[in-house]
């Protein structure tokens, strides 16, 4: 019974971050950096392995970003809530060739643009480097579309997991009575319910 609920979970959360990753495709328009024009050949739509299409650089690299961005504190971190393996899942088995030939080439990309093994830097370089490069992008100094979508789904996909959504966040399955107008000091944090 529970092993059903799990996966009825998954399902759910693969829809709704299919939901968000539309924007993604319909969003797709070519990029202003030269390594990430469009993905020309069949071999940049080869799976790493049966279900997986990431291979193991680019998982790492997708996981070191991912716990950067949502890092382990007093509450699970990006790794810890499955976020790389569930972004895999949704690019593997939801997407289809565009969305996939998107992925990799932007995955290349921002780690082009990171310059050098990012996986293998220590946290707090991890931080240093994103930061700066995060807040270029969203500052407009550098035009990364995809950047974007990844943090975006990364986010999403955290915070649609269960320590995403029942320790960084309140959660309360059945809220108590409405009230409009609380001040932020009493709730202290954004509730998932």
């Amino acid at each position: 019974m529970m092993s059903n609920l799990n996966e009825g979970r998954r399902d759910t959360i693969k829809a709704l971050l299919a939901i968000s990753a539309t924007g993604a495709l319909t969003a797709c328009k070519p990029k202003t950096r030269d390594d990430s024009k469009s993905v020309s050949g069949n071999r940049d739509l080869v799976y790493a392995a049966k279900g997986q299409f990431f291979n193991a650089k680019e998982f790492a690299f997708l996981s070191a970003v991912a716990q950067t961005i949502m890092p382990k504190t007093d509450t699970a971190g990006a790794i810890e809530a499955g976020v790389p393996e569930t972004i895999q899942s949704l690019v593997s088995e939801w997407g289809d060739d565009s969305f996939r030939a998107y992925w990799r080439a932007g995955l290349r990309g921002v780690s082009n643009e990171l310059e050098g093994s990012f996986a293998a830097l220590s946290p707090a370089e991890r931080q240093a480097k994103l930061a700066d490069y995060d807040s270029k992008v969203f500052n407009d100094s550098i035009e990364d579309k995809f950047y974007k979508d990844m943090k975006h789904t990364i986010v999403s996909a955290y915070y649609m997991s269960e320590p995403g959504a029942t320790e960084e966040l309140h959660y309360d399955p059945v809220p108590g009575d409405f009230r409009g107008c609380v001040p932020f000091s009493e709730i202290g944090k954004a509730w998932a319910t």
